[in-house]
């Protein structure tokens, strides 16, 4: 929807600002048009949960925040992307850097913000989604984020770890990295009030004032859930599919 892709002046602290235009390159035609070809699909077409702020001064940057989908470790956090398109796209896919706050979060997603995609580029193996110029674009990263690394059982994304679905280990082996992950979660919750990436601070403090009691409530679930329990279980916020192991 509408209010979900925004222009803004300019992006602070982008992780990109000094490359591209920032670096004295200049716009071509064909850029400028790829650029609004994909503001015009981010505008109509962005999924819920996810909200998009364009740069009025510079076409090559575009910051990206995602939602944690609910029945995941990552449920109600939020997920704050800089991304930069280079002088040739869509001929090479954009950059992307995910803002960690020092945390290893997902398979996919390092501390040092690199974003892990077959999409991107930036995943090896056998790569089932490649970028194509003439059909790929930013929503279908973004998509790609929040579908395939932002999952029910993060553990099984980790290369060749997809080899222990349905099976006793795996199982015991992504409860803990899930419960492991959750707490992890919990920690960025609070760095991202306490650290907000601008110009996102009014969005992120009405976000975690309407889902306070909801975040609340399920820690209370969970604590409750781990005294309880006699050693084995569901995986926290788990109970969905298994994740793609090559997204």
């Amino acid at each position: 929807g509408g209010e979900s892709f925004v222009f803004e002046e300019c992006l602070e602290g982008h992780f990109f600002a000094q490359q591209g235009f920032g670096a004295g390159q200049t716009s071509s035609r064909a850029f400028a048009k790829a650029v609004r070809k994909e503001h015009q699909l981010l505008r109509s077409m962005l999924p819920v949960g996810v909200r998009v702020i364009a740069c009025e001064d510079r076409m090559d940057l575009i910051r990206a925040v995602i939602c944690g989908p609910s029945s995941t470790p990552y449920e109600d956090a939020l997920f704050i992307f800089d991304l930069f398109l280079p002088p040739d796209y869509p001929n090479t896919p954009p950059n992307v850097h995910f803002h960690s706050y020092g945390a290893r979060l997902n398979p996919n997603l390092y501390e040092n913000g690199r974003v892990c995609l077959s999409l991107l580029g930036t995943w090896g193996g056998d790569s089932v989604e490649v970028w194509d110029p003439l059909k790929s674009n930013i929503l279908q990263v973004l998509v790609s984020i929040q579908g395939l690394v932002l999952v029910p059982e993060p553990y099984f994304n980790e290369a060749g770890y997809d080899k222990q679905i349905g099976t006793h280990e795996g199982r015991h082996n992504s409860r803990q990295y899930s419960e492991s992950t959750l707490l992890l979660t919990l920690s960025h919750m609070i760095k991202t009030i306490h650290r907000p990436v601008p110009p996102l601070d009014a969005y992120i403090r009405r976000h975690f004032a309407e889902r306070r009691g909801a975040i609340l409530s399920r820690v209370a679930r969970i604590t409750e859930d781990a005294a309880n329990a006699p050693g084995e279980g569901d995986a926290v916020g788990g109970g969905g599919a298994p994740a793609a192991s090559n997204p």
